[in-house]
């Protein structure tokens, strides 16, 4: 297996995954320790994968099990994944998750301010929240391997937002708990909640019909 250090954790992997090898090039290091996460997934298990995603090419498959693997573990270290794109705003990061494709958000986002796309990591370090990209996901190549303190997230949605505003609980509950939802287990439902009670004291929550005036929504969040 493999010695990487992601989201400030040291993580043992063992992948065939050429996407996924190629992506963790830049995390690869090496430590005496035992590791806090440990992700590899069985020849029988990737069959069954390919069985039930048929098309999908094992490469991508695997890929893919192992960031659900990663996501799920993160919760016991005060983490969660989020489905969205991470975006650099003056050194700290503003999370943009939508219920749509990410792509619909990248036209509108310049590549050199990508942080992370898909699942970037979150997790609570003593009073704050910090983001962290991961080599995980369809476009891990973003990843910078480093973090970034989060200021905000916003919720992307023509159905339920116009103009930017700042959103309170009622609003931003359902949204979030959509958000991470794809790596919760039940038993995490009430952890995830309270990780969220937390995190509402840390960062804003914002809601905007679409990213067209990006620069205008990234000065006011």
């Amino acid at each position: 297996m493999g010695q990487y250090r992601i989201a400030e954790l040291n993580c043992e992997i063992n992948t065939n995954s050429t996407t996924l090898g190629k992506n963790l090039e830049r995390y690869e290091t090496s430590f005496d320790c035992a590791p806090n996460l440990i992700l590899s997934i069985s020849d029988d298990r990737l069959l069954q994968l390919m069985t039930e995603n048929e098309g999908v090419t094992a490469d991508r498959i695997e890929c893919n099990a192992l960031a659900t693997l990663f996501s799920r573990e993160l919760f016991d270290f005060n983490g969660f994944p989020i489905r969205s794109v991470a975006v650099e705003n003056g050194e700290k990061a503003v999370l943009f998750s939508s219920p749509y494709a990410n792509n619909e958000m990248l036209q509108f986002i310049p590549p050199e301010k990508i942080f992370c796309v898909d699942f970037p990591a979150v997790r609570q370090i003593q009073n704050d929240f910090f983001v962290y990209d991961t080599p995980f996901g369809e476009r891990g190549e973003y990843a910078k391997d480093k973090k970034l303190a989060m200021t905000s997230i916003v919720f992307v949605d023509s159905m339920h937002f116009d103009s930017l505003k700042k959103i309170d609980a009622s609003d931003y509950v359902p949204f979030f708990m959509k958000a991470v939802s794809q790596n919760i287990y039940d038993e995490r439902t009430k952890h995830t909640l309270f990780v969220l009670e937390k995190l509402t004291h840390a960062v804003n929550f914002y809601g905007v019909s679409d990213l067209s005036d990006l620069d205008f929504i990234l000065e006011r969040v």
